[in-house]
């Protein structure tokens, strides 16, 4: 038997957080979730392939043909985000309007939308819980003919009706198998910053114990695996062909026996690979009172293969910081820290958030400032949005707007938005201009182009940084007032430009590709840029958000039921307990 996974390409969103050019250039990474799908459909006895659109640059025609060609008894989709559902459903659609195949679907959000995501008939079935436990129980079950009701965190559809099964088991992550990357081409990924072949990301842990309120893991536990793990799990990529790892956790380093663990074990191994992590800056500050830099700790990183880490440093405003709830000081220990970190070769890049609650032109400016004067090589300014599950979808959406956007988004009920930012009286042009002012206040300095002309090393490696930061320059941000008719012929011939630059990336997830790709797309999207008419102006107005909403949704929006501040899977809420027993009691 046969599982035929598809991963769709998807593009930048008008609601995104990053500058188009960074969603596009960002990297290339694998979906790993696919690879707990893989290993629970080996379980099973079935044979896995995934079709991987973004990373190979096929089309849907050429897909589906390889995927009928190879004859799979059920197709896979993954819901891994509620920003890229409306790039993944057109594409099952059409799949299964045109193969007729049966279809499933799962991932993170399959876990808190069920029942949206399977409103639109087009999967068969959707696991609403860990692939690599539901998969060994569902597919011998396709196979022989049993009894689905059987099978743990499960939707099927029997005589027209959409049916739960049960809550299944809930592991610690500790408890989860590695994924099998035998089923990615791993040759085919990169970051924008990676240095090795083959790439590949990896999770070490699951969780965040802090409260920020951007944030859709606060306050949601924390599980790690144990350093021995992580260490096996390196091994199996080494064997593989893998040399670089970038573990996508947030907070790798929280641990820190474990962390100074992995990195001496890695040394005791002699490991052929180098690896990248996310962290807090007082994660390296933890063992000393007086938040002294973890000297002990950052020299095990560095002598255990860690040769970059990303930190969220945020905002340059303490006033700000304290707002978001994010609990460091922008002070000197975090330069002192950074700067550690830097003289023990590991490179740091710094997150920064341009529109934070509090936020103004001013203390925007008091972010730039400070990452231009942090011992950072490389920062990435995001513009702070609503995003799924989290304090400030609670708070801003949930009860100011009165309307579950991201579960109508989901349902198919409302397309893209603008969300509101009522945080800041900056609007999102203006946002978006004081981002891209950061990238250049922060990598046009004459000293910081010297050190990466140092650091490049091939002549490829310096045309991807020329043709990036020419990109940035030349694609219009989104205009404040409708543009005169001459603006727009500008901003229309810069599209076309910044776009035919695209195209010798064959990386890059740019709408470009969305147009046909070539000099072909480049003129479509020219010519969508010229016809384009007077955007929403207001991110951040709330009434005139749920007037738009309302009048798309006939005013009747869907009752808002799930959890409003976190994310909780559907099967561990309230609704679905109550739903269930009533099932077992009519049984």
């Amino acid at each position: 038997m046969k599982l035929a996974l598809i991963y769709p390409p998807f593009f930048a969103h008008v609601f995104n957080e990053n500058l188009p050019t960074v969603d596009d250039e960002f990297g290339l990474f694998p979906h790993i979730g696919f690879g707990y799908v893989k290993r629970g459909a080996t379980a099973a006895g079935w044979e896995t392939r995934l079709w991987d659109a973004p990373a190979t640059k096929k089309s849907f025609e050429e897909i589906r043909d390889e995927v009928l060609a190879w004859s799979p008894d059920l197709v896979g989709f993954s819901a891994h985000a509620c920003q890229t559902i409306w790039d993944m459903l057109p594409w099952a659609k059409r799949f299964k309007e045109e193969t007729g195949l049966p279809m499933i679907v799962g991932g993170y959000e399959a876990k808190a939308y069920p029942h949206e995501l399977m409103s639109h008939g087009w999967f068969d079935y959707l696991v609403a819980g860990e692939a690599h436990l539901v998969l060994p129980e569902l597919l011998p079950a396709l196979e022989q003919g049993g009894s689905l009701d059987k099978v743990p965190d499960l939707f099927y559809r029997s005589n027209g009706e959409l049916k739960p099964t049960f809550r299944g088991p809930r592991p610690e992550f500790s408890e989860f198998p590695t994924p099998d990357r035998t089923v990615f081409d791993n040759s085919l990924y990169y970051s924008h910053i990676s240095q090795r072949k083959s790439f590949t990301i990896g999770m070490s842990e699951v969780g965040c114990p802090y409260p920020c309120t951007f944030c859709c893991m606060r306050h949601s536990g924390y599980q790690a695996r144990s350093a021995e793990q992580i260490l096996d799990e390196m091994e199996e990529c080494i064997a593989l062909g893998i040399h670089e790892i970038d573990w996508f956790d947030p907070l790798m380093l929280h641990d820190r026996e474990r962390a100074i663990d992995i990195a001496r074990e890695v040394k005791r191994r002699d490991l052929d690979i180098i690896w990248s992590c996310r962290s807090r800056v007082d994660s390296l500050q933890f063992h000393h009172s007086k938040k002294e830099p973890d000297h002990e700790l950052i020299e095990a990183l560095a002598e255990g293969g860690c040769r970059r880490i990303y930190f969220g440093v945020e905002s340059g405003d303490e006033a700000v910081l304290k707002t978001m709830k994010k609990g460091q000081t922008t002070l000197g220990p975090m330069a002192k820290t950074l700067g550690a970190v830097q003289e023990a070769g590991i490179m740091g890049l710094g997150f920064f958030i341009v529109g934070a609650p509090g936020d103004t032109p001013e203390s925007v400016e008091r972010t730039i400032e400070l990452s231009t004067k942090l011992p950072l090589y490389y920062a990435q300014y995001q513009i702070a949005i609503i995003k799924p599950h989290s304090e400030l979808e609670r708070k801003h959406l949930l009860e100011e707007v009165g309307i579950d956007y991201w579960r109508e988004y989901v349902l198919g009920r409302v397309g893209d938005h603008l969300l509101p930012t009522p945080w800041t009286e900056m609007e999102r042009p203006e946002l978006e201009r004081l981002a891209r002012l950061g990238y250049f206040r922060f990598y046009a300095r004459p000293d910081y182009i010297l050190r990466m002309l140092r650091r490049i090393e091939s002549p490829e490696e310096l045309v991807r940084y020329l043709r990036v930061g020419l990109q940035l320059l030349l694609r219009p941000l989104r205009p404040s007032d409708e543009p005169a008719q001459a603006k727009k012929l500008l901003r229309s011939a810069l599209t076309f430009l910044e776009a035919a630059l695209t195209v010798m990336n064959p990386g890059a997830r740019h709408l470009v590709f969305k147009e046909g790709g070539g000099l072909q797309g480049a003129l479509g999207l020219a010519a969508r840029e010229l016809s384009e008419q007077t955007p929403e102006r207001r991110a951040h107005d709330v009434e005139s958000l749920r007037k738009v909403l309302l009048e798309e949704l006939d005013g009747e929006p869907t009752p808002i039921t799930r959890a409003p501040d976190r994310y909780e899977p559907w099967f561990d809420t309230k609704e679905a307990k109550a739903l269930l027993s009533i099932g077992r009691r009519t049984a």
